[in-house]
């Protein structure tokens, strides 16, 4: 199981490196690597913790512990190495640094689940008069509007950099030419013109492995559009 394991993060480590996606219907992005300073020799790795949910890799005799927020407190000789939604991952004799934290991708919703029909009469331009915040990116905006409707059936999902890592953009509803606010990510989303899903931070999930390497700024989400704002369902 600990060689089975080292050559699945070996694959994860050097998909993380150089992979840059281009998602159905998204924006392309890219997952940093850890600093090479930071990255535990991988020979030297043992399997700390491996469960349905999470694998966990470092040196012994570090121990780890999965707990909820709320109860983390009963473990007093842990320290809490990083949260993911509602867990917090402990270690004992360990520093983030030294270990390698990945969890398990199991999807429960799918784009199927949350398909709609594609809007198909006149398109209508994005009307500014309903953000005014949006006149910012109007170029932009303009642009990505020209390409015609990428999200949810009737709409064009907008995007563009705002640091690193950092995306944000709007919804234009090509109906109404209406702009909501809302979008937001860390490591780009991935989503389609039949479906109102939306997965954020996509770049983070490993596509051999289904792994997610934990980072302060790798939760996956699942999301839907309600048509005004977007509801973490996953």
């Amino acid at each position: 199981m600990k060689y089975l394991s080292i050559f699945c993060i070996c694959l994860l480590l050097v998909s993380c490196t150089f992979m840059t996606i281009e998602t159905n219907q998204g924006i392309p992005t890219k997952l940093p690597p850890k600093t090479a300073t930071s990255v535990p020799e991988i020979e030297t790795l043992d399997t700390l913790l491996h469960t349905q949910d999470y694998l966990i890799l470092g040196k012994k005799p570090a121990e780890i512990k999965i707990s909820k927020k709320d109860e983390a407190s009963k473990y007093a000789d842990f320290e809490i190495l990083i949260g993911y939604k509602n867990d917090v991952i402990l270690g004992k004799n360990v520093a983030y640094n030294d270990v390698e934290l990945y969890r398990k991708y199991h999807p429960k919703t799918s784009f199927a689940a949350y398909k709609v029909p594609v809007y198909t009469d006149k398109l209508a331009p994005p009307d500014f008069n309903t953000n005014p915040d949006a006149k910012r990116f109007i170029t932009r905006i303009k642009e990505g509007c020209a390409k015609g409707i990428n999200f949810a059936g009737k709409y064009t999902l907008v995007t563009w950099g705002c640091g690193s890592p950092c995306q944000s953009g709007v919804i234009v509803n090509r109906e109404t030419g209406k702009i909501y606010d809302g979008y937001g990510t860390s490591l780009g989303a991935e989503f389609r013109k039949d479906s109102k899903l939306l997965i954020s931070n996509v770049a983070a999930i490993d596509t051999q492995t289904n792994l997610i390497r934990l980072c302060a700024y790798c939760e996956v989400s699942h999301e839907i559009w309600t048509g005004t704002e977007f509801k973490v369902i996953e």
